[in-house]
Formats: C-alpha cells, sequence, structure tokens
C-alpha cells in the first residue's frame, strides 16, 4: 500500500445544502469514501499536480435521493473526457439494441432524436437513417470522435437555454435519450425544464443510470464518483419528474455497469399508462428499507469491511512475491485503488483498450497504464479485476490466461479469487 498527499483543493468545489431533487435541507451524511482526484483525471506524469476533492454521499431524509455533498465545477471535470463508448464492444452492442429499441418503440420516419452527453455518438450513430440525430456533449474531444461518425454534435452543457435553441434550429424533439450522464447533472430542475422546452407533446424521455438498488445489494461504492452526483431509485426519480408534470410510465432493469435502468419519462398529459414494474419497483425500494436510515448505515458500514477484505487480500499476495496488475483502469477502478489506498508498489500497471488513456498515470495513485498487449506479452500471477461489471466477458475472453495458472482477483459484490 501507499500512502499519497490528498490535500484538499482550494477551490472549484462547492458543499450543497439542498436536496437537487426535492430543495429541502433535510440531507443525512452516511458514506464519507475521502478525499479524491477526479476519477478520470488521467496525468501524463507522476508528478503532475493534482486536485483533490470531498468524496461525501448523503439521503434525502424527505424525498430519499442520494447524492454527493459537493459539487466539484462541471468546467473542470468535463471539458476533456478520458472515457469513450465506443472503447468497449459490450457497450457497442448495448447501444445498438437500445437505439433499436426506441426507434421500434418511439418513432416514425423523419423524426428527430436528441441526446444529452453523447459522448462519442456510439448510440445516435445506429439510429436508421429516416432519423435525425443530434448529440450534446461539453467535451469537444468526444465530440469530435462523434463528428467523425457523422454524428451532429453540439459542444455544450445541456440547459434549457440550449433546449431553446435546439428547438428553434432543428424542432421539437420525438425522444430524448440520456445514459449514464443524469447522474451527472447538478442541476436537475433545469434538465426538467430544458426536457419541457424540447419534447414533443407526446415524446419520450429515455434515461439510462446505475440503480441504487444494485449499487446497495452488491457494494458497489466504486461506482460513487465526483462525476456522478445523484444515485437514483424509482421512488427518487419519480419524485423528480412529477414537479414538471411527468412520470415515468416504463423501466426495464439490465446488467450493464454492473445494475441499471432505463426509465421512460414522458407527459402527464400524453396518452401511454404507466407499466406495472413501475409500481413493483417502487414497492421493492420500500421493503429493503430505503425510506429509512439504517440500510443507508448498514451499507457504510459493508463498504469498510470491502476494503478491510481487499487490503488483507492483496497484502497477502504482495508477501507472497508474485505480479500484480489491474484488468481496466475505468473510473470506478480509480475510486477503489484510491479508497484503498494501492499503489504502483503493489499493482505493476493496469491495462486498458482506450487509446487515450494508455501511456498516462491513474489519478491519485500513480499506476502506470499500459495496452493490453502488456498483459498478453508478459502474464502476470494474478489480474486485479477492476472493470469488474464486465466480469463474464472478461473471464471468457481471458480463458487460456487462467488455464496456464493467471487468477483474477474479484473485489466486487464480494472479494474472491477465480
Amino acid at each position: 500500500m501507499t500512502s499519497s498527499s490528498k490535500r484538499l483543493a482550494d477551490s472549484r468545489y462547492r458543499e450543497r445544502s439542498e436536496c437537487r431533487v426535492c430543495g429541502t435541507d433535510s440531507l443525512y451524511p452516511f458514506l464519507d469514501l475521502g478525499a479524491m482526484p477526479p476519477s478520470n483525471g488521467f496525468l501524463s506524469s507522476p508528478d503532475d499536480d493534482e486536485q483533490f476533492f470531498p468524496l461525501e454521499v448523503v439521503v434525502c431524509d424527505s424525498c430519499d435521493h442520494v447524492q454527493l455533498q459537493h459539487t466539484v465545477d462541471r468546467e473542470y471535470l468535463f471539458s476533456e473526457y478520458h472515457y469513450f463508448s465506443s472503447a468497449s464492444e459490450p457497450l457497442l452492442e448495448h447501444f445498438g439494441a437500445y437505439a433499436d429499441a426506441v426507434e421500434s418503440r418511439y418513432l416514425d420516419d423523419d423524426d428527430f432524436v436528441v441526446e444529452i452527453g453523447s459522448n462519442d455518438g456510439v448510440l445516435l450513430s445506429q439510429f436508421g437513417e429516416a432519423i435525425s440525430t443530434l448529440g450534446v456533449d461539453p467535451a469537444e474531444n468526444v465530440a469530435e470522435a462523434a463528428r467523425e461518425k457523422g454524428v451532429e454534435t453540439v459542444t455544450e452543457l445541456f440547459s434549457p437555454e440550449v433546449a431553446g435553441r435546439i428547438r428553434a434550429d432543428y424542432g421539437e424533439a420525438a425522444a430524448v435519450c440520456a445514459n449514464n450522464v443524469v447522474g451527472h447533472i447538478d442541476d436537475l430542475h433545469g434538465l426538467m425544464r430544458g426536457l419541457d422546452t424540447l419534447l414533443e407533446p407526446e415524446g419520450v424521455f429515455v434515461m439510462e443510470v446505475p440503480y441504487f438498488v444494485d449499487l446497495l445489494s452488491n457494494h458497489q461504492f466504486d461506482t460513487i464518483y465526483h462525476e456522478h452526483l445523484s444515485y437514483f431509485s424509482v421512488r427518487s426519480l419519480s419524485r423528480l419528474v412529477e414537479q414538471f408534470d411527468m412520470q415515468v410510465v416504463d423501466v426495464d432493469r439490465m446488467d450493464v455497469h454492473g445494475g441499471t435502468i432505463r426509465a421512460h419519462v414522458q407527459r402527464q398529459s400524453a396518452e401511454r399508462s404507466p407499466a406495472r414494474i413501475v409500481r413493483d419497483l417502487e414497492s421493492l425500494e420500500l421493503a429493503m428499507g430505503l425510506d429509512g436510515r439504517d440500510a443507508y448505515d448498514e451499507f457504510a458500514e459493508r463498504v469498510e469491511q470491502t476494503r478491510t477484505r481487499i487490503d488483507t487480500l492483496l497484502d497477502r499476495l504482495a508477501g507472497e512475491d508474485v505480479s500484480i496488475v489491474g484488468y481496466g483502469a475505468p473510473a470506478k477502478g480509480n475510486v477503489l485503488l484510491n479508497y484503498c489506498d494501492v499503489g504502483p508498489e503493489t499493482v505493476d500497471y493496469l491495462l486498458d483498450t482506450t487509446p487515450k488513456k494508455q501511456g498516462t498515470y491513474s489519478p491519485g495513485m500513480h499506476i502506470p497504464v499500459r495496452s493490453p498487449g502488456a498483459f498478453h506479452d508478459d502474464p502476470p500471477e494474478y489480474a486485479f479485476l477492476l472493470a469488474w461489471n464486465y466480469r463474464s466477458a472478461i473471464l471468457e475472453k481471458e480463458s487460456d490466461y487462467r488455464e496456464e495458472g493467471g487468477s483474477f482477483v474479484v473485489p466486487i459484490p464480494y472479494v474472491d479469487v477465480v
């Protein structure tokens, strides 16, 4: 283990006193992961300066919405972004099926679709030619990658003003999509006002977010990081949209990213009726005690226990003089490495398929990031599976490595060696 300097930044973040959903000041703190750098803030050199920010989680006693206590400056986090969705083969397949589902269920020829946080265009590029699309993303580097795919993209943070300009220039949208981005938005009411401006009367907002039920049940503390300001339940999402005369009409549960919901939102006046699963999931959340404090306190205790188990296992392996590398350099992996204080004296390097990350150093812990070729050229005894959400695909892909004696250390949902 290593000990790195984690002095808090003097600026670029602020503390919230009011709930992002209901606006009350009834915020109960239950988990503190410590001071961390932005989880996608890869460094060109281990000597580069870094900014560290508090990573504390609270739940609103009024509406049960789980959220971060502090907001880091959005421009600082997103103006240059290292995460490219198309770099992941499972995500390519996921978004292809997603585009097909939205198109077949909601769209006609010549309809207009907008995606908020469109990244490198992996979703919009897979709609049929008869559908017009527009991406909205604040990171110029990923927006340029989208344009190279033929996806027109506006380099902006989505807001009511941006929504108004899109409507004036392109018309109303039959569908607005947002995938793993709504949780990034500090001003959720501004998001909803923008949707109200942009959507057709019968239009639909389709959003994917990590599901807090899965995060809680499977000890996924590493999916908590500065970019993710909100952690939604169906109940808290319903509380948000109902304030703007909208409703959740359907929810799909999926395994992607360790447990995700795809929520379908429309105006109260639209024709579609809510599916039964909406009520069923709200009942599940109540049965899990998400309307009280005990469930959150118990989760925090399990997080601490998970850290102890990871530390104990890695200390034992380090004493055996074996080589350990990190498999994947996702944002969640950097949270785990920082929280457990795991550095290059324990993990030799991280491998990642994203070219932008290769040749850099991980935020906070300063572990070098290499291409997958390094892993296959000189296989280590152990691979620390930081990209655990792709466990099945990775174990199948690396079956030869395992047959030849290599093992994976899996940290989530339970610490295990396979």
